[in-house]
């Protein structure tokens, strides 16, 4: 295999074999770095219904994303032959860093507080090891533990068995099972075939520490089967008699850890873990003795401890007994539990969205576009049957339903044309009542406050770009009022979502016409808001776990795809939810937090190429130029019209690629990383590209090469500055910024430097006009039109009303007049500058992908390039035994 490409993974060493197959040193032609490649027996795979079995837990492990376990890159097949992409580490297993007599104590405690805080994050993601051993622990030279194969255990369901050094799946004695793990580290419930939960990992790891300390197997016979039995019957030989000086707590914490019967053992890795960190700060300062004391509870308390916590313990069992202050008593004394589970909720053609559940968690109330995708409107459907309850009729667009607090009403939002309101309307159908009445009123999110007085929902001002919270009395609509102020002319703040206590609002709040929000909590009585979250990426639904400690919310943060992550409600660090991993918005809580309901949505667009007709009526089908199954827009023709720039989500995060004009040859030119870069646009010379980027949290403006390389930081200012073009004589660049609180068309030199604002009453996206004399420009997704301004100064005036707001980057410039996509006809359109006459050119068979620039004009006028969306698909995904 040495020398041997397998995908796009050269095989450059073997490092080393097992029975779950061989490992070997690779590099990543594609991305240029070394990982470890493990190849699967084809055994392990023939079976389809384990092969998806392994692969669906296989990718839940890939997301767990923690410095101590093992990244997963890939999980592929090419030629026949399956493989697993790893992160590749440089260092040995655990099993030959065990020296003859056992490591040293503080050493030991080092490598295990590593092990616990990786399989702890594995446990709060529903994911057991079960195959916990020395030689799937790696440690690098400086001492970093990474743990591997999470999931392989899943390819042994069933398989023959193999020698007493490999994963073994014998045949069970009872009938509950197969028998899945390493012998001689499985617990007694894995030898006897029963289902395991995380406390089978614990005795594992119970079984990897003792080795650790004494050198020893805690369980070993001469065959497999008296090595079995062992584990069933026999107690270990104490610690205490193979290690001279073994401090007793370590002692018995290791005897808790291979207890028989699992509800006898430690009951929580992370429990454990605060365990070992304890002990490891005892051993560290030379304050660990070998005191004898009594029996422990979690978290284990050391000698240093024990005379102050007595007595206080006694008081605090006590008042936990009577108190469950932020759950911590249901935390401390709660059974493991089931873990984790996704199953989906709907899976209706159209789409689904919106999730709400019924205040006793068992329904959930929800927005769909029916099986014929023409409507929009309210359902309702109980968890475990499959049909559901329509409640709304009207041709009108039904969304956001909010349920009562007593189960008895849904309110939600319905929008026809220019029209908005607010209606309720009983959970079992019946009459509609119209609440608030307003063309403004129907925006994202609307929520009850806990006694069910009032409705909190965003509303904005007429003619104005903000949008604000406001109240309404449900038994007396003329009782409004603001909660919020705006905070500038282009903040809009909308998803407000009562706490449990109903003392706060959490909301979000953007600043202006990209997708760059962040959270913030206010009081229920008014007040200044508090801001949670500084990054300025897309969030995509909030709301309470039931303790009113934790904010879940969906966000395409640090370059991820839309995933679920939480943050406390007092604010600090923001940690990603094991579940809703990928595509997943708009998270729903039940009240009892047992239930957690989100959409799982995925966009396709693609870019398409259409020739403009020489004649009325001589279209010709377009081609699919530039396609993948991610997100594909922001195109733009070189100046010589030979190449293409795109943004994309191909690599797995927004950035920018060029390809040929045909759409050969891609090549991808930015690596931020980051949940926000796009709108490429050529110097007229072709050597660059300007875009725009976050890494930093808020928009910047950069400058690459356009045959790659490193990119260039033009703005420095800490707002949003975005959306850049060239001028035609390559001096200038032009940005969107919000610097002075309102979107404006800014103008700086094109090495960068000092900028000055161009429009004065709002602008957006920006183009020079072809002989350098004006500068037409869009206002954003609130201000439809397109307008102009001559370069030099003077009046703005409006050229197309036709262009939507939420289409502000579907245009186009030539020098005969400007192609624009028409919302209203749903056709690509042509306004001339010499007749001011506007006619059609072609009525595209998809929509416009609307959140992106997304028309482009080749240089000769030829070609015409439109972003469209292909597929639309969103079911409702339904987590239960949800633990945050």
């Amino acid at each position: 295999m040495i020398g041997k490409t397998i995908s796009h993974y050269r095989i450059l060493e073997k490092l080393g074999s097992g029975g779950m197959g061989v490992v070997y040193k690779a590099e990543d032609t594609k991305l240029g770095r070394t990982i470890a490649l493990k190849v699967l027996p084809p055994e392990r795979v023939a079976d389809p219904n384990r092969k998806r079995r392994f692969i669906q837990e296989a990718r839940a492990a890939s997301a767990l994303n923690h410095p101590n376990i093992i990244v997963i890159h890939d999980i592929d097949e090419a030629d026949g032959i399956h493989f697993i992409a790893m992160e590749y580490v440089a260092g040995k297993t655990l099993d030959r860093l065990i020296a003859r007599h056992g490591l040293r104590v503080n050493e030991a405690l080092k490598y295990a507080v590593q092990m616990a805080a990786a399989l702890a994050k594995a446990h709060s993601a529903g994911i057991v090891h079960r195959d916990l051993k020395p030689t799937n622990v790696m440690v690098t030279d400086d001492g970093l533990v990474k743990v591997l194969d999470f999931g392989l255990a899943k390819l042994t369901e069933p398989a023959p068995t193999g020698d007493a050094e490999t994963v073994a799946t014998v045949e069970p004695t009872t009938e509950e099972g197969t028998i899945v793990g390493t012998v001689g580290y499985m617990s007694p419930e894995q030898a006897e075939g029963k289902p395991v939960d995380a406390r089978s990992d614990i005795f594992s790891f119970g079984s990897v520490l003792y080795e650790m300390l004494t050198g020893q197997r805690a369980f070993q016979g001469e065959t497999k089967a008296s090595t079995i039995a062992a584990i069933l019957r026999e107690e270990p030989k104490p610690l205490s008699q193979a290690v001279e000086g073994l401090p007793r707590e370590v002692e018995r914490l290791v005897k808790r850890c291979l207890r028989k019967d699992p509800a006898h053992r430690v009951q929580h890795m992370d429990d454990l873990k605060v365990a070992l960190e304890e002990l490891k700060e005892e051993s560290d300062s030379g304050e660990l003795a070998e005191a004898v004391g009594a029996g422990l509870a979690l978290p284990y308390i050391t000698a240093r401890w024990a005379l102050l916590i007595g007595g206080a313990l006694i008081v605090l069992v006590g008042l936990l007994l009577g108190l469950n202050v932020g759950g911590l008593r249901d935390r401390l004394f709660r059974a493991p539990g089931p873990p984790m589970r996704v199953v989906p909720f709907t899976s209706f053609p159209g789409q689904e969205t919106e999730p709400s559940f019924s205040p006793d968690g068992n329904q959930i109330a929800f927005a769909w576009n029916g099986e014929k995708e023409d409507n929009w409107d309210i359902y309702v459907k109980l968890i475990g049957e499959e049909k559901p309850l329509r409640l709304t009729t009207d041709p009108g667009e039904d969304s956001l339903p909010a349920w009562s607090p007593d189960g008895r009403y849904i309110a939600f939002c319905r929008a026809l044309g220019n029209q908005g309101a607010i209606y309720v309307i009983p959970a079992l159908g019946g009459p509609e009542r119209k609440l608030v009445s307003s063309a403004a009123a129907a925006r994202p999110g609307l929520d009850w406050s806990p006694d069910g007085k009032y409705l909190i929902y965003s509303q904005g001002r007429p003619g104005q770009q903000d949008a604000s919270l406001f109240l309404v009395a449900v038994d007396n609509p003329d009782d409004t009022r603001a909660l919020t102020s705006p905070s500038g002319p282009n903040a809009t703040e909308f998803s407000p979502r009562f706490s449990p206590d109903g003392l706060n609002v959490a909301f979000l709040r953007a600043s202006g016409p990209v997708v760059a929000l962040d959270i913030y909590v206010v009081g229920a009585a008014g007040g200044e808001p508090r801001r949670l979250t500084f990054d300025n990426a897309g969030i995509f639904g909030l709301d309470w776990t039931p303790d009113g400690a934790y904010l879940i919310f969906s966000s395409n943060r640090q370059g991820t795809r839309r995933r679920l992550w939480k943050v406390r409600a007092s604010g600090g660090e923001l940690e990603a939810l094991p579940v809703g991993q990928q595509d997943a918005i708009q998270p729903s809580v039940s009240r009892d937090g047992r239930r957690l309901a989100y959409t799982q949505w995925s966009i396709d667009t693609n870019i398409c190429r259409y020739e403009v007709p020489r004649a009325p009526g001589q279209n010709t089908p377009p081609t699919k130029l530039i396609a993948s199954t991610q997100l594909d827009a922001a195109q733009q023709f070189s100046p010589d019209g030979r190449r293409i720039v795109f943004a994309s989500t191909r690599s797995g995060s927004y950035e920018i690629w060029v390809c040929d004009s045909d759409g050969s040859n891609p090549r991808q030119l930015t690596f931020f990383a980051g949940p926000g870069t796009g709108t490429p646009r050529w110097s007229p010379d072709g050597r660059q590209i300007v875009l725009d980027s976050t890494p930093q949290g808020h928009g910047d403006i950069f400058a690459v090469s356009a045959e790659g390389g490193r990119s260039r930081r033009l703005t420095t200012e800490t707002s949003m500055d975005v959306v850049p073009s060239w001028s035609r004589d390559g001096r200038w660049i032009y940005f969107a910024s919000d610097r002075t609180g309102a979107w404006q068309v800014w103008r700086m030199p094109a090495e960068g430097g000092r900028a000055v604002q161009v429009t004065k009453q709002g602008g957006f996206a920006a183009f020079e006009s072809l002989d350098g004399r004006t500068l037409y420009y869009a206002k954003g997704q609130n201000r439809p039109g397109l307008w102009k301004v001559p370069v030099e100064g003077g009046e703005e005036t409006q050229v197309l009303p036709q262009l939507a707001a939420l289409l502000w980057g579907y245009w186009g410039l030539t020098a005969e007049g400007i192609y624009f996509y028409n919302a209203g006809t749903k056709a690509i359109e042509f306004f001339s500058f010499a007749t001011h006459k506007v006619t059609q050119i072609v009525k595209p068979e998809k929509p416009p992908y609307a959140t992106a620039a997304g028309l482009a004009v080749s240089p000769d006028g030829r070609w015409i390039l439109y972003a469209q969306i292909d597929q639309e698909v969103s079911d409702i995904m339904l987590v239960e035994n949800f633990r945050w």
